[in-house]
């Protein structure tokens, strides 16, 4: 019975409900038949329920999608209970319902409807022509045979009986005739039912009823009152169909079907068993003792033949047009195999080749083996056998499971990359072996290794930079652990410098300290590393044999020596000098404290004097007393409502359309004024206040971007990106905090964008892979802060997903008007755009920076070019273009510290 759903009254009323009544309703027929059989009490019951089964009817036709079914069902009940009624007037008139009249018109006219509404209910399951004619073969073939059948037992008397009247012989013989054309219909209709709808079954049940009251009515003759238990098939019936005229609360999607090899079989047994019905009624009637109709049987029997025959006709037709089909797809599919960079054959457990080897060969470069082994394979392509081997063992180990791999080839004396992908897929009927696919990584590893030099080394000078020189300071102290002996750092920078790169230009600039990084490498020996740390600061990593500090004097006198000499530059000669200062440490001093401590010397060297050598010494560390005066102040900030956000935009550089802001914190002390984020932020991180401070941030940041795109509906793409500290993502609160956020705000999670910065990666990659993880899955996007400054900037791009790589300030800041965008700026947009990517620019502050990064495909920039960072109210004017409105600018930070400044 379907599930159908109705309104009385305001109330939703199931259409099941409904059924459940009317078999209720014919349950107590039942009873009351089996009590009141033959007397007025049971045909007025009888009555009730078709007369309520007709206005039921009529009440779901009027609803639902399927209308010309439900008015079918709908006429057909109504058409059965009128049939009933004249029935009744005929037998009060006549002193007996037999013969012919009015009423067996009405009744044939209901059956008929019903035979439409099953032919247009049939209709709507099919897909295709083919599959609607196959559909009226079927229906075809089970009504010859029920009606060969039918004619045997019941219509040949009929017609033959010369006491009746032609019309009652007639009459008498269509009611086995049509009900046959039901069984007919009624199986066309199940044959091609959806898997799940139940409308089918309700209308096939109720045909049923009528059917089998009509068979019972044939072989009893006494059964013609309505007092007959037998009658209550047509009330079923009746109630059956009235159900089904309501419309179903969930019919079953278009796409389900039942499985199609249990129906095909089902429909094939039904048209050869069709087959079986002559002959078969033929032994049936003569064993009885009666005399079958030769003409009919042998009739039936060509009728059949001739209908399993367009039958079997439709079905190879059908495999022929699914083998065409099958070879359209193998022929595209191998076509674009034959033009795809990616590769992929099939090999045995054993090593056999599975499948053709020629696309492999392809992708590789080379002639097809000779042989069906992929050892020949893997020998063409230049591989090592037994680091394939050990690639395949993993796969074999786990069955189903995906191993990715890049393996190194050497062929014709060249060195690449291939990608391979393995699944063993054994298990798999329709393949048997482990699936192999290649892919020819050898550019994309290439410019790898380009990358990481270049993210590793100063651009301009080829120097290691302070990342590298980090490092490298961090193993040799490392090596003092064990072996002894010490590390010094030579910290210099370039006196002069500003006034070269102030007069005579930025070319002047960069050449001066392109002489003065290959002089630093003449003075040092070959075990130093000398670095460029930014500007015209250097630094020389000394690993000294004894405790003392003489081999690191010695080295900053070289080094001054050689920089005293002039500079010869475009411009004339100059004269330049350098300041020094010195650090000496061992196992239990950090990279970053030693460098610290250089640095300090250095900055000491500069107030004494340029062209000054000074050594470190602890009281150098006086500076550290202003940090605590610092933190006291900073506790306790935020809860004072000392701290504020400014907005600076993103924009995008195709069309200079703001797409997001980010928010920048800022410090308003009353005792200590305005303090920059270079400053606080770092006493904050090594204070354990920055959780909180960000949290916060988190907070203020996501409330104006869900306020903006609350208030404003043309700014619902805009995004706000928030900096996330090296202590916050080493938190275990950051995915509440950000989760918390977000839900007080309502701000969309895709509309989040949180900033890390490669030295935050670095500092504990195991928890920062898992903190990125879990603010993935919270639905945010990341960004990649200061890319390219940072230690390994690709290999964490591997390691960490991403959604945005930001161009470090210092990439663009230093491209000038007339020149070609950097190579690492280009270089950078590339892997990005490869590795589908938003790359944003920072610190765009002219015209033709931003060009140069539009022509080269950069998506967005930021920078005073665009605007400064700006009040919230300014920010939103901003968005909403009203461009008239007076701006108030965050002052920047000095360009030193404007890594820092941005959280």
């Amino acid at each position: 019975m379907s599930s159908t759903s109705v309104r009385a009254g305001g109330v939703a009323v199931p259409g099941a409900v409904l059924g459940c009544a009317g078999v209720g309703l014919v349950a107590a027929v039942l009873w009351a038949q089996a009590a009141w059989s033959g007397t007025t009490a049971g045909t007025v019951l009888y009555s009730a329920v078709t007369g309520l089964a007709v206005v039921a009817a009529w009440g779901g036709a009027g609803r639902g999608s399927r209308r010309p079914v439900a008015l079918c069902a709908a006429v057909a009940v109504t058409l059965s209970a009128v049939g009933d009624v004249l029935w009744q007037v005929q037998a009060s008139l006549t002193g007996s319902g037999s013969g012919a009249g009015p009423a067996d018109a009405v009744h044939l006219a209901g059956y008929a409807a019903v035979a439409v509404g099953l032919a247009l209910l049939a209709r709507t399951h099919t897909e295709d022509r083919d599959q609607r004619v196959a559909g009226w073969i079927d229906a075809l073939v089970v009504f010859v045979a029920v009606l060969l059948v039918v004619w045997e037992v019941s219509i040949a008397a009929t017609v033959e009986d010369g006491s009746l009247s032609v019309l009652t012989r007639t009459t008498l013989a269509l009611y086995p005739a049509i009900d046959a054309a039901l069984i007919g219909l009624v199986v066309r209709l199940l044959a091609t039912r959806r898997q799940g709808e139940r409308t089918s079954l309700v209308v096939a049940a109720g045909c049923a009823c009528w059917v089998v009251s009509d068979i019972a009515d044939l072989l009893h003759a006494d059964a013609g009152s309505f007092g007959s238990l037998l009658d209550a098939g047509r009330v079923l019936g009746s109630v059956l169909l009235a159900v089904a005229a309501w419309p179903s609360a969930s019919p079953a999607p278009a796409g389900a079907r039942a499985p199609s090899s249990r129906v095909g079989l089902a429909r094939l047994a039904v048209c050869l068993g069709a087959l079986v019905v002559p002959p078969t009624t033929d032994l049936v009637v003569h064993a009885a003792g009666g005399a079958g109709d030769p003409v009919a049987i042998l009739t039936g029997t060509v009728v059949l033949t001739v209908l399993v025959f367009l039958r079997a006709a439709l079905l190879l037709r059908g495999e022929a047009a699914a083998r065409a089909q099958l070879r359209a797809r193998e022929r595209r599919a191998a076509t674009l195999a034959r033009y795809s960079s990616d590769a992929a054959l099939v090999v045995a457990r054993d090593g056999r080749l599975l499948s053709d080897p020629a696309p492999v060969a392809a992708v590789l470069g080379t002639a097809p083996p000779a042989g069906r082994s992929a050892g020949e394979v893997v020998r063409l392509a230049g591989i090592d056998l037994e680091q394939a081997q050990r690639v395949l063992d993993r796969a074999l180990a786990a069955p189903g499971t995906v191993v990715d791999a890049e393996v190194p080839a050497r062929y014709r004396g060249e060195d690449r990359w291939l990608g391979v992908r393995l699944v063993d897929l054994g298990e798999d009927p329709d393949v048997g072996g482990v699936v192999v696919h290649v892919t020819d990584v050898t550019g994309r590893r290439r410019a790898e290794e380009a990358l990481a030099h270049s993210v590793l080394h100063d651009t301009l000078t080829g120097l290691a930079n302070r990342v590298l020189f980090a490092d490298r300071v961090g193993q040799a102290l490392l090596r003092t652990v064990r072996g002894g002996g010490s590390v010094a750092v030579v910290s210099l920078d370039v006196d002069g410098f500003q006034a070269v790169n102030d007069g005579l230009g930025h070319a002047a600039g960069d050449a001066l300290l392109r002489e003065v990084a290959a002089r630093l490498r003449g003075a040092v020996r070959a075990d130093d590393t000398v670095a460029r740390l930014g500007g015209d600061e250097f630094a020389v990593l000394v690993e000294q044999s004894g405790d003392g500090d003489d081999e690191a004097v010695a080295t900053a006198e070289r080094v001054r020596a050689v920089l005293s000499r002039p500079v010869v530059l475009a411009g004339g000669p100059v004269g330049v000098s350098a300041s020094v200062g010195v650090a000496v440490g061992r196992g239990a001093a950090g990279a970053e404290s030693l460098i610290a401590d250089a640095d300090l010397a250095l900055y000491s060297a500069k107030l004494e004097g340029r062209g000054r050598t000074v050594r470190f010494e602890p009281g150098m560390r006086a500076a550290a007393r202003a940090a605590r005066e610092l933190e006291d102040e900073l506790r306790g900030a935020l809860g004072r409502g000392e701290f504020r956000l400014v907005y600076q935009p993103v924009v995008a550089l195709a069309d200079r359309r703001v797409t997001g802001f980010e928010a920048l914190l800022r410090w308003d002390s009353p005792r200590l004024g305005a303090v920059g984020p270079d400053r606080f932020v770092p006493v904050a991180e090594a204070a354990g206040l920055m959780d909180e401070i960000g949290a916060w941030v988190l907070r203020e940041a996501c409330a104006t971007a869900a306020a903006w795109r609350r208030d404003h509906p043309a700014a619902g793409g805009t995004s706000m990106a928030v900096n996330v500290s090296a202590t916050q993502l080493r938190s275990c609160d950051l995915a509440g905090s950000v989760a918390a956020a977000l839900a007080d705000s309502g701000l969309p999670a895709c509309a989040l964008v949180l900033e890390v910065t490669e030295t935050a990666l670095v500092d504990d990659p195991e928890r920062a892979a898992a903190s990125l993880a879990e603010l993935r899955a919270l639905g945010v996007r990341l960004a990649l802060d200061d890319f390219g400054t940072g230690y390994s900037s690709l290999a964490h791009l591997r390691q960490f997903t991403v959604d945005v790589l930001k161009i470090d300030r210092s990439f663009v800041g230093g491209i000038a008007d007339g020149e070609p965008l950097p190579a690492i700026v280009r270089g950078t947009i590339d892997l990005g755009r490869t590795l589908g990517l938003e790359v944003l620019a920072e610190g765009v502050e002219h015209e033709h920076q931003a060009r140069l990064l539009a022509e080269g495909c950069c998506d967005t920039a930021q920078g005073h070019l665009f605007a400064r960072p700006l009040e919230r109210t300014d920010a939103e004017a901003l968005l909403l273009g009203r461009t008239g409105r007076r701006r108030r600018a965050a002052v920047p930070p000095p360009r030193g510290a404007r890594s820092a400044a941005r959280r």
